[in-house]
């Protein structure tokens, strides 16, 4: 199942399109303009994006841009009636994954939607944005950290789901082991897990590894750029 973002002005085509690929197993919300389509990514990223072209108040190849330029992690198919291979040349330099023509085939668009999402394995994945300190669930939820709490994240993220000490964490943290109370680790952690949970009711991924230390339980990436979204 994929969390798709359905971009177009049509309301009638627009709602077909999503029924058939909700029919197909996948979560599908809608929106009607490029305005609506960036307030709604902004709220929750999407694994996959379904963008028109003429829109009311712009060309859906601009988002595909603003989207690539932003670095976002999610699959891009334009649909359109402009299907004339300069068309189909320009959405491809601007980032797109797939350029569908209308009338869409349904049963197309779903071959396509399930052979990007295969593309896409990271697509659900946790994302530590190291600009701003927050850590983004697979569902789009942020949870904006303290430095010690992004510190821990990294230390784990850097790890790559491999068990590390209590001690190799505080050193990579920059803090001497010998005179940091351990306690004080098990709290931060507790802290973080409470935080996440009220972000959006998400389970942090990090297992307890008694006697030893933590362990991430799914992938978390690290972000460097200075955005994760459209703007």
């Amino acid at each position: 199942m994929a969390h798709l973002l359905l971009l177009d002005d049509e309301a009638d085509l627009r709602e077909e399109v999503a029924d058939f690929l909700r029919t197909q197993g996948h979560h599908v919300a809608e929106a009607g303009c490029l305005a609506e389509f960036r307030a709604q990514y902004r709220q929750q990223p999407c694994g996959i994006a379904l963008i028109d072209r003429m829109l009311p108040d712009g060309d859906g190849l601009q988002l595909v841009d603003e989207l690539r330029q932003a670095n976002a992690r999610c699959g891009l198919i334009v649909l359109t009636a402009r299907d004339a291979s300069a068309d189909r040349v320009h959405g491809y330099h601007q980032g797109a994954d797939h350029y569908v023509t209308k009338p869409v085939n349904l049963d197309v668009l779903a071959a396509i939607v399930e052979s990007l999402g295969r593309r896409l394995p990271d697509a659900a994945s946790w994302v530590l944005h190291a600009a701003r300190w927050c850590l983004i669930s697979p569902t789009g939820q942020r949870t904006f950290l303290t430095a010690q709490e992004y510190s821990f994240m990294a230390t784990l993220a850097a790890a790559k789901k491999q068990v590390l000490t209590r001690k190799k964490i505080l050193t990579e943290m920059g803090k001497d082991y010998l005179s940091y109370d351990p306690r004080s680790l098990d709290a931060l952690l507790l802290r973080l897990r409470r935080k996440v949970q009220a972000a959006g009711r998400a389970e942090l991924p990090i297992k307890t590894v008694h006697g030893v230390g933590y362990v991430l339980s799914e992938n978390v990436q690290v972000n460097e750029t200075p955005q994760d979204g459209a703007s």
